[in-house]
């Protein structure tokens, strides 16, 4: 990843390089001060923050490139360190300029995967330079590996969060047609959001007309306005399928009215814009069946877009007092 050679040429030529690097930089800069995921989902959003790697490797060399061409800074190790330095610089005034942006916010992790992609670029640049020129001081085979290896562990690490989100999605992807076992999988733990509720898996629900061996996850209750669990970013492409099926199982005495609320990428938070259901869980076992096109025609003013369906809402509206209720899991047919 050489982007010049170390006695750059003099002349108009070279001024021409400089003013192509500038813009260049220029122009990544303002991608990453304007730039925006196209879809707010978990995966954008690690796949834009992993980017500040690539991206502040790119511009770390472009900065190395600039000072070789218009400082004396005398060795390649030096200019890379001084290239390494003014990128963080770059990099933590980036960061502060986002507090004044609406759609950004600063963030110390995205600094960090700046530096270490500035530092896994420079690293990977010196080694390759330094193996066709012996003569750069200190920059030996082990030297070399050595940098090699420390570049690898830093990408890694900067990209960790992306390649766990991958995963994620993949054993979700898995699970279809079933959406959520409430098994206690890893990957749903990460996408189930409780508040101050609990959700226990593997019970048995205790009752005369229930079961003795199927076994539901506990979903325990306390008071709230809207005391439940959120669904977030479920399988979201439910085109083709008929309908949507869940089992609550009740051991209480008496009925308890409970909402289910799905919506979409474009929801825009109105109550009308997305499915409501009001489902009332009497004792025992009670199957509630949904049909598709009746969520696909909720939305009052459009159709619910059924390949980016974002989330599901299950809850108890002003719930008094601690209650519990067993879920079973939630499948399209």
């Amino acid at each position: 990843m050489v982007v010049e050679e170390l006695d750059a040429p003099a002349g108009a030529g070279s001024r021409a390089g400089s003013a192509a690097r500038l813009l260049l930089l220029a122009a990544l800069l303002l991608f990453l001060a304007l730039g925006d995921a196209p879809d707010r989902t978990r995966f954008w959003s690690a796949f834009f923050e992993a980017g500040h790697t690539p991206l502040f490797g790119l511009i770390a060399l472009l900065v190395r490139s600039l000072l070789a061409r218009h400082t004396r800074i005398a060795t390649f190790t030096r200019l890379s360190l001084v290239a390494f330095g003014v990128t963080l610089l770059v990099g933590a005034t980036t960061e502060v300029l986002q507090l004044l942006q609406s759609n950004h916010d600063a963030s110390v992790h995205d600094f960090l995967r700046d530096a270490a992609g500035a530092g896994a670029f420079l690293l990977v640049e010196v080694a390759l330079v330094s193996a066709t020129r012996p003569g750069i001081a200190g920059w030996g085979r082990r030297a070399r590996l050595a940098a090699l290896a420390a570049a690898a562990v830093l990408l890694l690490a900067a990209g960790w969060e992306l390649i766990g989100t991958a995963r994620l999605y993949f054993a979700r992807d898995r699970a279809v047609p079933t959406l959520f076992a409430l098994d206690g999988s890893w990957w749903e733990r990460e996408l189930i959001a409780l508040g101050n509720n609990r959700l226990i898996p593997d019970q048995v629900p205790v009752g005369p007309q229930l079961s003795r061996t199927a076994r539901f996850a506990r979903l325990d209750l306390m008071p709230g306005i809207y005391s439940g669990l959120t669904f977030d970013e479920p399988y979201p492409d439910w085109h083709g399928y008929r309908q949507l099926t869940l089992t609550i199982v009740s051991d209480l005495a008496v009925p308890l009215p409970m909402t289910i609320r799905i919506h979409d990428a474009a929801h825009d938070q109105r109550y009308a814009d997305r499915f409501n259901r009001r489902l009332l869980v009497n004792p025992g076992t009670n199957r509630f069946v949904i049909a598709i096109d009746d969520i696909r025609t909720a939305p009052d003013r459009r159709v619910m877009d059924l390949r980016h369906v974002r989330g599901i809402v299950l809850f108890a509206y002003k719930l008094e007092q601690p209650t519990h209720v067993y879920l079973g899991p939630l499948r399209l047919e």
